[in-house]
């Protein structure tokens, strides 16, 4: 994700959530582990990362609504975590609404885990997060 991406970073965070990060939230720092997925004519969504030593937590993760359902999501999310754990990285983190199933079943598939609740994580509905994992298993 470069700079120049940040206006369509924002028009697709606007529409796929309800209480959507504003443009001040992407500063260079979260750029560093962010990436975008194209066509040959539109930005179709990102991913972020924030990472400390070997662990790592999605920390916002969208497609465009308008092209969902045709694997642009699983396509970034296997890239970004493949160069993720080439960086060293070997425990992922995310929150992921309760209610979003879709999105459970591509971190499952995945190998994520459901780990944890956080209570009334989410507004604009109150709804609680569920916290998954993917821990990297080493190789001999």
């Amino acid at each position: 994700m470069r700079s120049a991406d940040l206006p369509a970073v924002i028009r697709i965070e606007q529409l796929a959530f309800s209480s959507p990060w504003p443009l001040e939230a992407f500063d260079d720092a979260i750029l560093q582990d962010a990436w975008v997925i194209c066509s040959a004519e539109d930005l179709l969504g990102y991913i972020m990362y924030h990472n400390v030593l070997d662990e790592s937590m999605i920390i916002n993760f969208a497609i465009d609504p308008a092209f969902r359902n045709q694997g642009h999501g699983t396509a970034l999310l296997k890239e970004t975590l493949d160069i993720m754990v080439a960086k060293g990285i070997r425990t992922f983190y995310l929150d992921v609404r309760a209610s979003n199933a879709t999105a459970r079943k591509i971190y499952r598939g995945f190998g994520f885990e459901d780990i944890g609740v956080r209570k009334h994580y989410y507004s604009l509905p109150d709804e609680d997060a569920i916290v998954m994992a993917k821990h990297i298993k080493e190789t001999a």
